[in-house]
């Protein structure tokens, strides 16, 4: 802890023989407590949710205990038991303990890519970013469009085959153009190798990692697939009151027959594709936006808006901070 856990990951009781990352480390403690009182000192640590069903606000033995290992209604904070034996002596203390969550700097685009290629011809929005507000909602990409471009591997939308650029038909599918489109954008990755960590970590703790794509993407608040070809497909994953973040680390991601995404997918693309890596057709949507790191591009085109910007999707991207006690629930319990 922190993190949600789930029931396939609850939070174990800790002892000075657990070895696991979710412990604290024995040889750690005693390196912080250099004295001959704590010598053969044995100890647990327990974690419980604050369940409405137990002790919201007080801790009892008798419910608190019966309540999950982990925090299950989702609340952010959970109940720490405590107990050490030393010299035949053994003290318990108890206290609520709640995680701080903290946002994360990460660029709040409609869609950033290498190339953005729209296989749809109609005159119409397939990027919509009329909910763009000031530098927030654009479309990134780090290509430029040079005429005679390939009708299959085009820098932005459709292909720059002759005239000026841009074309009537890309200013209508990526609207409003004016103002809304980078090009050259940097080839750094988009999200920071720390920040990455942090989502890894959240998606660890919440028991939202995947090592591969699993049938269904769960709707949470950070979902991360190490590898994988994920589909969306005939669902909806989040709500635009709860959207969520799915993070593939190595792999690509399609978004397919009337699925609804809300929320933020983001290919760290570590295979380096230089391919297609994210997909959204067949009437996909996704609400909120598309972050592809490194040389990989992205495939839009059914019959309506595959993108639509929505800032709070970026908004809710968030990661665990620091977790600290809650004021007067701290105290020692008789054993």
């Amino acid at each position: 802890w922190p993190g949600t856990g789930s029931t396939a990951t609850p939070y174990q009781a800790c002892t000075q023989a657990s070895t696991g990352a979710r412990c604290p480390n024995a040889s750690a403690l005693s390196a912080l407590i250099a004295s001959p009182d704590a010598t053969g000192a044995t100890w647990q640590t327990v974690i419980r949710d604050d369940g409405v069903n137990g002790s919201p606000n007080f801790y009892s033995d008798a419910t608190t205990l019966t309540q999950p290992a982990y925090d299950a209604n989702g609340d952010g904070k959970v109940w720490i038991r405590a107990t050490s034996t030393t010299r035949g002596k053994t003290r318990t203390m108890v206290t609520l303990v709640r995680v701080e969550e903290q946002s994360e700097d990460i660029p709040h685009a409609a869609v950033i890519a290498n190339r953005l290629y729209n296989s749809n011809n109609g005159n119409k929005p397939i990027v919509d970013m009329s909910h763009s507000t000031g530098a927030n909602g654009f479309v990134g990409v780090r290509c430029t469009p040079v005429q005679g471009e390939s009708n299959t591997n085009p820098c932005l939308a459709q292909p720059y085959k002759s005239g000026t650029w841009p074309t009537s038909l890309v200013q209508a599918q990526l609207s409003p153009y004016d103002g809304h489109i980078q090009l050259n954008y940097p080839v750094a990755p988009a999200v920071t190798a720390a920040a990455r960590a942090r989502l890894k970590a959240r998606a660890i703790a919440d028991g939202t990692y995947f090592a591969t794509c699993p049938a269904t993407i769960p709707s949470r608040e950070v979902v991360w697939v190490e590898t994988g070809n994920c589909q969306v497909q005939g669902t909806q994953v989040n709500s635009p009151t709860a959207p969520g973040m799915l993070i593939v680390n190595s792999g690509t991601v399609e978004v397919l027959a009337n699925a609804d995404f809300y929320g933020v997918i983001y290919a760290v693309n570590s295979q380096n594709s230089s391919g297609t890596v994210i997909t959204v057709h067949a009437n996909g949507v996704v609400h909120g936006g598309v972050i592809i790191d490194g040389p990989g591009g992205m495939e839009v085109g059914s019959n309506k808006a595959n993108i639509i910007f929505d800032d709070t999707a970026y908004n809710a991207v968030k990661t665990y901070g620091t977790a600290g006690m809650i004021q007067n629930t701290w105290r020692e319990i008789k054993n």
